[in-house]
């Protein structure tokens, strides 16, 4: 079978989900590495630099912590005890378990009136220092995080920049907006708003012009008619809707409502994505730049959009892959590398693609497409970590204006802890990292505890991204880069996690069993 293969999402008939890779032709010319090469310096001596690092942005925090309180007693021995709970609240722990970020405010902050109270005019003035000040130590903690190779937290810093600062130009740059007026905007929404489009809850993208129309119930297709007509033309998925968003383009013979829902959806879980995983897309050189204000970020330049599509049935989402994947009919999503498109159906029709599915694909599509190139991945070994991740991906939850990654309940973790500690299952089972890093994608496929591969996967990727505080978080990154690297001798050969880290696999196997007792 052709490498068109690479990537699908399995649902067994005994209703337990996991996601499968169909085998690709290939042949083993490396085999397996019986030795792991000697860790490098830099790999030995980087707890002590990240140590580092985290010491000096917990000093940071609670300096500014002390600084809040100082003003919350000004306030309260003024008698603004309002105002003391508000300024109180911006002094916040630092979350080290959980992957966590607040979506930013659109507006430019507005001036602080010179008509308010005097009272109140001052503290909300000494409050907007503080927190610009805050920002300005996180910003250049962040850049002194990316010279010894970590991205990962540097960014982790950035978002605490704009979080105190949400107008930070530096820190606003690196996550990729541009200011447009009083308002922070991706370069895409500033070229649609340069077209006079703007953007609807429900219909997405529109012209200006268009909206009064659409909210009044008639669509265009060609000419002017009712939403009927237009629904009735749309079903045949040849006329689907089209729904093109930042780094999507969605198509649907659903309804353009769902396409807009499905292609919002996509677009957070982007954001968060290449934020989390930015030493993926950026080399240290271009970071280096990014950071220091003199180049664009990847996830701000406007490329080919990711293609989705999107059925209103089981029975259509069969029908159009039934002659590219043997087993489409167990299916409940997928990625497709022959055609570079990932493809979902309705999630109410039975076996529907929930928003994990829509995760777990996502991240195919996203490390994949990360070139031009078609490229085979981790065909002969490293297999675990390319569905390890995207088990992980699948944690990403929002709402109320937070997005999270990585909660330990999550049912994918909780399966791993429970077969590495025997709680569930009656029998642990776990494969020693230095045998299932071994393992070839054909290896992990058609193991006879294939299930039990996934579970485990999840839960090494979660102990990778969160242990001792993200400690070996930018390491997997960077066996990621090598892993779909458009080099082939790199991804051929790339560097193992004992390289990276300095840390022995039998050593990991320790430190997580230890980690999944502390849940």
């Amino acid at each position: 079978m052709s490498s068109a293969t690479l990537m699908s999402r399995l649902r067994l008939r005994n209703n337990l989900i996991f996601s499968a890779i169909a085998c690709l032709t290939f042949v083993n010319v490396f085999g397996p590495t019986t030795e792991a090469a000697a860790p490098s310096r830099r790999a030995r001596s980087g707890k002590n630099v990240l140590g580092h690092l985290q010491e000096q942005h917990q000093r940071l925090q609670d300096e500014f912590a002390k600084e809040i309180e100082q003003l919350a007693t000004k306030c309260e021995k003024k008698n603004l005890h309002k105002a003391a709970r508000q300024v109180r609240s911006q002094a916040v722990e630092i979350d080290t378990e959980t992957l966590r970020q607040e979506s930013l405010p659109t507006q430019v902050q507005p001036e602080i009136p010179l008509s308010l109270p005097p009272d109140e005019r001052s503290w909300r003035m000494q409050l907007r220092h503080l927190n610009q000040e805050h920002a300005k130590k996180l910003f250049l903690l962040s850049r002194r995080a990316l010279k010894p190779g970590y991205p990962s937290y540097a960014y982790q810093l950035v978002r605490e920049v704009a979080h105190f600062d949400p107008d930070h130009r530096y820190a606003r740059r690196v996550l990729g907006y541009t200011r447009q007026g009083e308002e922070w905007v991706t370069p895409f929404a500033a070229k649609m708003m340069r077209r006079k489009y703007v953007h609807h809850e429900q219909f997405g993208w529109l012209p200006q012009s268009w909206v009064s129309r659409y909210e009044n119930g008639e669509r265009f297709y060609k000419r002017w008619m009712s939403t009927d007509q237009e629904a009735e033309i749309r079903s045949d998925f040849r006329n689907a809707w089209e729904v093109r968003t930042e780094h999507y383009l969605v198509k649907t013979n659903d309804s353009l409502e769902r396409g807009v829902e499905i292609a919002n959806e996509l677009e957070k879980f982007h954001g968060f994505f290449v934020e989390t995983f930015a030493g993926f897309f950026n080399t240290p050189e271009q970071m280096g730049k990014l950071f220091a204000g003199n180049s664009r970020s990847r996830k701000t330049q406007i490329r080919q959009p990711y293609e989705v599509h999107y059925f209103r049935t089981r029975d259509e989402y069969i029908s159009k892959l039934k002659n590219k994947i043997d087993q489409i009919a167990i299916t409940d999503g997928l990625y497709y590398t022959g055609d570079r498109v990932a493809y979902f159906f309705r999630e109410d029709e039975v076996g529907g693609s929930t928003t994990s599915t829509l995760y777990h694909e996502a991240t195919h599509q996203i490390l994949y497409e990360s070139s031009s190139r078609n490229r085979p991945v981790a065909t002969s070994h490293h297999f675990w970590i390319i569905e390890g991740i995207a088990c992980y991906m699948e944690s990403f939850r929002h709402g109320n204006g937070e997005f999270s990654l990585g909660a330990a309940d999550y049912i994918r973790f909780q399966n791993a802890r429970d077969r590495y500690l025997s709680d569930r299952y009656g029998q642990r089972y776990y494969v020693p990292l230095n045998v299932f890093a071994d393992m070839s994608m054909r290896d992990f496929q058609s193991h006879p505890e294939i299930s039990a591969n996934y579970s485990q996967a999840a839960g090494l990727s979660h102990f990778f991204m969160h242990a001792d505080e993200g400690r070996y978080r930018d390491a997997l990154v960077r066996h990621l880069t090598q892993l779909y690297s458009v080099d082939a001798r790199r991804r051929e050969h790339p560097q193992s996690l004992e390289e990276l880290t300095g840390v022995s696999y039998a050593e990991f196997d320790r430190l997580y069993g230890e980690y999944l007792s502390r849940w």
